[in-house]
Parts: C-alpha cells; sequence; structure tokens
C-alpha cells in the first residue's frame, strides 16, 4: 500500500493548502499523485461541508461551502479557469494564448468567467439545498451529491490529460503531474465517481448524466484542438471548474 499512500499524499499536498509533510524523492516509489484527484475531491467535499450542520439558509450554507472549498483549494482551479479565459479567449493564434496564459495579471475575460463560475455556482448550490428536505437522510444525500460535484467534476481534466497533447510555452509546473494512467490506476480515478455518482443519483439518471458529461468533454476537447492543439494546466483548472457547474445542474435537474 505503500506507493498509493505517497501517491495520496503527493496529491493532496499539490492540489489542496493542507499542510502535510511529503518526501519528493524521485526514488520513493508512488503511484502518479493525479489518479488521485477525484480522491482530493472527497476530502475537499467533505472538509467544505461543515456549514450542512447548522440551521441556516440554503444560500448561506452554500456561499460558505464554496468559500471554504477555495480556501482548501488555494482556488487552484479557479485560476486555471481565469487564466484560460483571458488566453482562449483574448489570444489570436496558439503562441500569444499560451503566452497570456502565463501571465499573472487578470484580464477582462478572467473577472467575467470567475464572476459568472461563482455566481452560478452559488445560484445552483442554493436552489438545490432548498429543495432538499430538512431530514437526517436528506442531510446524507446533501452530502453524497456535494462530493459527487468535487469528485466527477475531477475526473474531467483526467479524461482531457490522456486524450489530448500537452503544450506550453516554457518549462511548466504542471508539466511533472501530467501522466498517462494505466487501467489500474484508471480504476482507482474512477471508484470514487462510481461511488458517490450512485449515491447522489439513481441509475438512470446517473447514466444520462455520464452521457452528457461525455458530450461535454467532446466539446472541451474539439475547443481545446482548435485554440491550442492540446491543453496544459490552466485549461485542465478550467475543465474542472465546468465540471462542477455541470454536475450541479445535473443533481438540480434529477432531484427535481
Amino acid at each position: 500500500m505503500s506507493p498509493y499512500w505517497q501517491g495520496f499524499k503527493r496529491s493532496l499536498v499539490t492540489y489542496t493548502r493542507i499542510p502535510l509533510k511529503v518526501d519528493w524523492s524521485d526514488d520513493i516509489k508512488h503511484t502518479p499523485a493525479v489518479c488521485f484527484l477525484p480522491w482530493i475531491g472527497v476530502v475537499v467535499a467533505l472538509l467544505s461541508a461543515w456549514p450542512l450542520w447548522f440551521d441556516w439558509s440554503s444560500s448561506l450554507q452554500a456561499l460558505l461551502m464554496l468559500l471554504t472549498s477555495v480556501l482548501l483549494t488555494g482556488g487552484f482551479h479557479e485560476d486555471g479557469l481565469m487564466d484560460s479565459c483571458d488566453g482562449l479567449v483574448g489570444g489570436w493564434d496558439k503562441e500569444q494564448r499560451l503566452s497570456i496564459m502565463k501571465d499573472s495579471r487578470i484580464g477582462s475575460y478572467a473577472a467575467l468567467s470567475i464572476w459568472f463560475s461563482l455566481s452560478l455556482k452559488w445560484l445552483l448550490l442554493s436552489e438545490l439545498l432548498a429543495i432538499i428536505p430538512a431530514s437526517f437522510l436528506g442531510f446524507i444525500y446533501t452530502l453524497a451529491a456535494w462530493c459527487a460535484v468535487h469528485v466527477m467534476a475531477r475526473a474531467i481534466p483526467l479524461v482531457l490529460m490522456n486524450s489530448l497533447d500537452y503544450v506550453t510555452v516554457e518549462q511548466s509546473k504542471a508539466s511533472s503531474m501530467i501522466a498517462t494512467l494505466t487501467s489500474s490506476q484508471w480504476g482507482i480515478a474512477l471508484a470514487p465517481c462510481l461511488l458517490f455518482g450512485l449515491l447522489a443519483f439513481n441509475v438512470f439518471d446517473l447514466i444520462i448524466t455520464l452521457m452528457l458529461a461525455a458530450g461535454l468533454v467532446f466539446l472541451l476537447r474539439v475547443y481545446l484542438r482548435k485554440k491550442i492543439e492540446g491543453f496544459n494546466g490552466d485549461t485542465l483548472g478550467a475543465g474542472e471548474q465546468i465540471g462542477e457547474i455541470f454536475i450541479i445542474l445535473c443533481l438540480l435537474v434529477s432531484y427535481s
């Protein structure tokens, strides 16, 4: 189990701000950290679900859940969304788009994207929390649904990573986390998606959601191929953020 534990720890340190001592020596055997990305979603979801324990309004609960998840990840995926929108929309060619993504300054497209992204997530999550009955079973369902949002959304970057070419204008820290997953590693990554998917959806709705998710990933791949002929770290973060909005919307439709 040591390689799995080492991979999980590296993933936890990389994708969250949770302080954990990790030995990064190359001679330590470890499973690729990126295959534990959906499991990191479980950790983020459970830790950010604390507002559900209080009898507050659904809008306040949703706001604090989103805020906590951003604090836990350090805005890791949100930053990717903003950089991607600035580069992909504002650039005229592949090189310029990649160069803009490296710029730490926030442009108008970045500001618009993060505003609409957080607003949509807050409104959709508030609506979902409002229609779920205030009971013990309702609490369990809400917790499972929140885990499903973070877990299933984090599967999207893995698919993009394994179906597109990695592109960058210079050496990037994200390159060390890029990995082509084996079948057993895909099993590790997709296990929580199946588990929480079945807890949050009925079987029919889960199948429909997965089919729609496949269509969403296909459109993202087509768009990224057209814009930059592949993916980079920022576009993976953008894919995760789009996935969160998509899964919350599917949950809302399913429960309604």
